[in-house]
């Protein structure tokens, strides 16, 4: 009558999984993700430049330049791990998009080093 059990199922997660919509915001949150996060770090190559000039100052344009663009980066990382949870646990597009969120904590955590112990001799 029901038909064949594994058939059954198989619908039930299928429509209870994200749909296409999800997933293009998905897609389109982690473009954002690493276009912000790639040209923080073209930003950076712009602070170490003048670094090796021995002209480091904190208020320094490429450094509010590079921390700003990894804000943004970190606002799509917390928007990317919020829509990742719509999948299932162990699916690959909910660990894939946990990576974004552990890079912007390694760097918060990096940069209160820094600023708790001073900077490396």
């Amino acid at each position: 009558m029901g038909g064949d059990p594994d058939v059954r199922q198989a619908r039930v997660v299928a429509v209870t999984g994200p749909g296409d919509g999800v997933r293009l915001l998905l897609t389109v949150l982690l473009a954002g993700w690493v276009l912000s996060y790639g040209y923080s770090m073209f930003e950076l190559s712009g602070f170490l430049d003048k670094a090796m000039e021995l002209q480091v100052n904190l208020a320094d344009q490429p450094v509010l330049r590079f921390l700003g663009w990894q804000a943004i980066a970190g606002l799509f990382a917390v928007a990317i791990y919020g829509v990742s949870r719509l999948w299932p646990r162990g699916a690959a597009a909910r660990q894939l998009s946990n990576l974004p969120l552990l890079l912007a904590v390694l760097l918060v955590a990096a940069i209160s080093g820094v600023v708790l112990l001073g900077p490396p001799a």
